[in-house]
């Protein structure tokens, strides 16, 4: 069934009565899933460099990391406000290119020699915490980027009509 322009006018403003009651809306689900996924890449960052022993050798590694998740940040809070480029600069970056990103080391090390075995046999607390919270940049990615797929277009730039 084809919707009318009413219709589509209607679930936009019942969306828009939702988002000022504070629903759970799409919007609102991508934005609290990416801020998720950079705070969960945050803490692998932090993961990756305990004990913090060589850290001014990693510093400048360090400063260009916050600096991106500093950008993501902003890219995130200008999509909450509705901003169309913004939403397709989270679906390319963090949804492709992110994701990618994310992926290649423990897809090369499967296909490789593993021995998840061993691995998980020598997982330390700093091995647990990267393996964690990888897992759930991974997951808070995949429900920001489904979210902001199932979102209706002109509710991506609050258009109501």
């Amino acid at each position: 069934m084809e919707r009318t322009s009413r219709q589509t006018e209607l679930s936009t403003e019942q969306t828009d009565v939702h988002e000022r009651q504070g629903a759970w809306t799409p919007r609102r689900l991508a934005v609290t899933a990416l801020f998720t996924a950079l705070a969960a890449g945050i803490v692998e960052m932090a993961a990756h460099l305990w004990p913090f022993t060589d850290l001014a050798d990693n510093a400048g590694a360090v400063v260009i990391r916050l600096a991106v998740y500093a950008l993501v940040a902003v890219v995130i809070l200008r999509f909450a406000r509705g901003r169309q480029w913004a939403r397709i600069v989270l679906l390319v970056g963090l949804g492709v290119i992110g994701t990618a990103t994310l992926l290649v080391e423990p897809v090369m090390w499967l296909f490789g020699d593993a021995d998840l075995g061993a691995y998980f046999a020598g997982l330390d607390g700093p091995g647990a915490v990267i393996l964690v919270s990888r897992v759930a940049h991974l997951s808070a990615v995949a429900v920001g980027v489904a979210a902001m797929l199932v979102m209706h277009p002109r509710k991506v730039v609050g258009v109501t009509g």
